[in-house]
Parts: C-alpha cells; structure tokens; sequence
C-alpha cells in the first residue's frame, strides 16, 4: 500500500526523540550545575517538547485590544529612531501611556498575530515579529505597493512574515531564531503552507543562505522598493514553502529548515543571558 506519512505531531514526537538520542541532549541537562540549566538543555527542553504556549519561550499576542501590544510598539519605535527621524512619521503614535510608539492598521487586523520574546532578567520585550494572513487581509508588501502576491501562491495558504525588531543587546542570540521558529510551530497545524518575507538587498550573506542551503523560493528577479521607514531601502521577496500537513512537502521543510533552525539555536547566545537593562535604548 502506499506509504503514508505519519500525523503532524506523531512526526514532530518521532523527530525529537532521534534528534535527543543522536546529540545526547539528556546527558547535557544532567550536567548543568544543580538549580540551573545549560543552555542546550533549556532549548531541548522548549523547543523539542514544550507547548508553542509557553510564554518562557515567546509570546503569542493574537487579540489587538492586548496590551502586551504597546510594548512591541515602543520598541519599534525605540529600534527606528537609531535609524531615522521619527517626528512626522504617520505610524507614531501616542500610547495610553504617553510614551511614543510605532503602529499601523494591520497590527489591528483580526488575522494578524504578533510573536515575542522578552528578557527574563529585566521583564522587557526585547525582540517582535507579526504574521499577516495574505488570505484574510492585505499584506504589508501590497497596502504599500512594494510587491502583489500571486493569487496561486495565496490559494495555498500564506502569512507574512514582517515587522522584526530587536533591541541591539538581542541582535545576534536567538531571540529573533525563536521569532520564527514558534511561528512556524504555531501556523503549521493551520492551512498555511507559505510563509513570504523580504530580505534587504544589502544582506548578501542572508540571500546567499537562503539560495544556496535552503528551499527558499526568490519570487523578484531585481530588489523591490520598499522604504516606508528607511529611504532608498529596496529588498527581495521571498518564499518559504512549508507544505500541506501529512505532504512530501511538509517533510522536506522539516528536514531541511525546521530542524536544522532549532538545532542551531543551540550553538548561539541565548537572549535568556541578556543583561537586565534599565531601559530599552
């Protein structure tokens, strides 16, 4: 009969127990100094079998009234004044606090859902992403006519990844790998099979990444405009084919994606390791 492959979660279960057994990833808690956890371990342990609900791990903010909400904004705001003048932006806003923040009409879409982590030894958000349902709203890359999405690839389920902040002390440890990694965690037992984003033309390395070691589809031949924060900006659009549930396809995202991200989250500074800042700047 033909082979038919096992359930999403069967699959994710059969995967970790392998990757676990093949690292020896038991050993490596056991030898953590009593009341604490080594780095390795806590990603084992969150990443391989915790519940995409666990907040120690990132926030899920799927409701626009939530609160959590102003803080990504502020440091939206915090993170694009390094960068550019902010004074006559149309996105800042004044929060309930009076504190300024970054904000547009699809951070209110029903459909979007905002990811992110925070710093546990200071309480702050220090890194965010959102998802926008390319079927249930308009995409950030099409309400600013930087690039319209084919209807095909929309027909197959499709989010938008975009929106990633961090604060510079986030830059460079996995609070931005554990963005994307709990996103495709939570999308991947919903009907989405696309995840489309955009990389800046300037990260050469990045794009050689995704070209060459990923199944990363590149849906622009030459960089589209798309300077709504930063002048002159142009980038690439991309596509991350995940595949339908219980499909080849899914399979090969796994493999080839899923797992070697979460495995090299193991081998970068944790954000857990973040100094505990007064203030996000």
């Amino acid at each position: 009969p033909p082979y038919k492959l096992p359930q999403p979660q069967q699959r994710t279960n059969m995967l970790a127990l392998r990757l676990s057994r093949s690292l020896n990833f038991k050993s490596l808690q056991l030898a953590a100094p009593h009341g604490t956890r080594s780095r390795a371990s806590f990603h084992t342990e969150h990443l391989l079998r915790s519940s995409i609900s666990d907040p120690t791990v990132c926030e899920i903010i799927e409701d626009s009234n939530d609160t959590r909400l102003d803080e990504v904004y502020k440091l939206r705001y915090e993170v694009a004044s390094d960068i550019m003048d902010l004074s006559k932006h149309p996105q800042v806003v004044t929060l309930a606090d009076g504190e300024k923040g970054v904000k547009d009409k699809l951070d209110e879409e029903e459909s979007t859902v905002h990811f992110a982590v925070r710093n546990p030894n200071s309480g702050k958000v220090v890194a965010s992403i959102r998802t926008v349902d390319a079927n249930a709203s308009q995409l950030e890359m099409e309400r600013y006519n930087w690039h319209n999405l084919d209807a095909d690839l929309k027909a197959g389920g499709a989010v938008e990844w975009c929106r990633l902040v961090a604060h510079r002390e986030a830059r460079g440890t996995t609070a931005a790998p554990m963005l994307y990694i709990q996103s495709v965690r939570h999308h991947q037992e919903r009907d989405v099979s696309n995840f489309v984003f955009m990389v800046d033309q300037k990260a050469t390395k990045l794009l050689d990444y995704y070209n060459k070691w990923t199944i990363a589809e590149q849906l622009t031949d030459a960089p589209v405009r798309c300077d709504e924060f930063e002048p002159g900006r142009k980038s690439y659009v991309m596509n991350m084919p995940m595949g339908a549930a219980n499909t080849p396809a899914r399979l090969k995202f796994q493999t080839m994606v899923y797992w070697p991200a979460v495995l090299g989250t193991c081998f970068m500074k944790s954000y857990r390791d973040m100094p505990a800042a007064p203030a996000l700047v």
